[in-house]
């Protein structure tokens, strides 16, 4: 990518960005600001050196440096504050200010002008390596300062019988030569920089734009991670309403037969383990079949709600309500012996008929009545909880047979043969 973006045609890119030329212009204003006091300096020391030297010269060589030392103080105090606007004229302005020291230096002193011509010659060698401007700055200045040099030369010096004008023609001509060779260097490790960084800026650019796409998908994806936390939380939220529901008779509310299983199943563990007693009483509407034929399927449905309300009402905290059937519904009754059963099955019972719910089709009441079978369930019966429900069972046909309206409670049976618990569960 460095050596594509160093190409002329890169590097022509790189001459006409404005990011590019400003940073040209600063180091150009940084350049200025340094050579203008090594120059105050060497114009000084140089005035000094020649004033001790040849003192018959000193006075007219004071007399000229003092303004050139107060223009290069000049130059750079302006550097300093405007001169990344001005910076190629203050250079440029900078660059003639030992040309004139030296073409008045060597009309002064005669005696010095092999010298002062040599470091002349030099300066403009230097000043394409120190300052270095653009090809077309860079021959406006070489030109003027041989216009300078030469028209003081020939100015004043016309009449010196020493100024050999062929031989300052070559002398100036060789140094132009070099100025221009050094200028080209200089232009061409410039064009280098400047592609390589306009490289680097690009480079930088395109990473820029690459973490900002980065940081969109990040803040996307913690808005993706966020949303789905919120969705798992709403699907663990569902799922729990859905095992809720799962186990709930969706017409009366009560438990159904699998949330039944499931309790019947902790149940008998439970008093495998520590004993006690718990009661099984299951309940059947009477002539139901004629409820739901004489007054519709919506007043039956109605009418189970109904006993559904009445068996939340009349129940204990902690107590089992589930629908068993069509019209059957089956009550766990926690810590009830017989005693306890009948007289809670009987409660059962009476509150149902209390609760006035018509049904013309059930004579001589009028109203709507359950029959019930219950069974005492301990650790004698606990292994085989299918027994037990047929127990109950069967004492509700007893009780329907006996006239309706009624409970018959059936006491501990011990099976014949004990099934594991295990194995229950398994076969359930």
């Amino acid at each position: 990518m460095l050596k594509e973006a160093t190409d002329k045609r890169d590097a022509g890119a790189g001459n006409r960005n404005p990011r590019i030329r400003a940073v040209y212009r600063r180091e150009l204003q940084d350049d200025i600001r340094f050579w203008a006091i090594v120059l105050v300096v060497g114009i000084a020391t140089a005035t000094a050196i020649f004033g001790v030297a040849l003192q018959g010269a000193s006075l007219p060589l004071a007399a000229l440096s003092l303004p050139l030392l107060l223009a290069g103080i000049a130059i750079q105090g302006l550097v300093r504050h405007r001169g990344r606007r001005f910076a190629v004229q203050l250079g440029m302005a900078l660059g003639l200010l030992p040309v004139l020291y030296g073409a008045t230096a060597i009309l002064l002193m005669w005696q010095a002008a092999p010298l002062t011509l040599g470091t002349v010659g030099l300066y403009l060698v230097a000043f394409a390596v120190f300052i270095p401007l653009e090809r077309r700055p860079h021959l406006v200045w070489l030109a003027t300062a041989n216009a300078v040099f030469f028209g003081l030369m020939l100015g004043f010096g016309r009449h010196s019988s020493w100024i050999d004008v062929p031989a300052l023609a070559f002398a100036a001509s060789f140094a132009s030569g070099l100025s221009l060779a050094a200028n080209a260097i200089q232009l061409r490790r410039r064009r280098l920089i400047n592609g390589q960084l306009l490289a680097v800026r690009s480079l930088y650019g395109r990473m820029k734009e690459h973490e900002l796409d980065l940081r969109r998908q990040d803040e996307f994806l913690f808005m993706q991670q966020e949303t789905l936390v919120g969705q798992q939380d709403e699907l663990i939220r569902l799922n729990g309403e859905l095992e809720i529901v799962a186990r709930l008779d969706a017409l009366t509310g009560l438990g159904n037969r699998l949330r039944l299983n499931e309790d019947l199943a902790q149940i008998a563990g439970r008093i495998e383990r520590y004993g006690g007693t718990v009661g099984l009483l299951i309940m059947d509407l009477d002539h139901f079949k004629r409820l739901n034929d004489s007054m519709g399927h919506l007043a039956g449905d109605a009418a189970l709600r109904a006993v559904a309300e009445v068996l939340r009402k009349t129940s204990r905290v902690g107590d089992g309500l589930y629908r068993y059937g069509g019209e059957e519904f089956l009550l766990i009754l926690h810590d009830a012996d017989q005693a306890a059963l009948r007289t809670a099955g009987q409660r059962y019972i009476t509150a149902i008929q209390a609760a006035g719910i018509a049904h013309p089709e059930n004579p001589p009441y009028g109203s709507l009545t359950a029959s019930g079978g219950a069974v005492e369930l301990s650790q004698a019966n606990c292994l085989d909880v299918d027994s037990a429900l047929r127990d109950a069972d069967d004492a509700l046909y007893e009780a329907k047979e006996n006239g309706r309206n009624r409970l018959e409670v059936r006491g501990r049976r011990v099976p014949a043969k004990v099934v594991p618990i295990k194995q229950h569960r398994a076969a359930s």
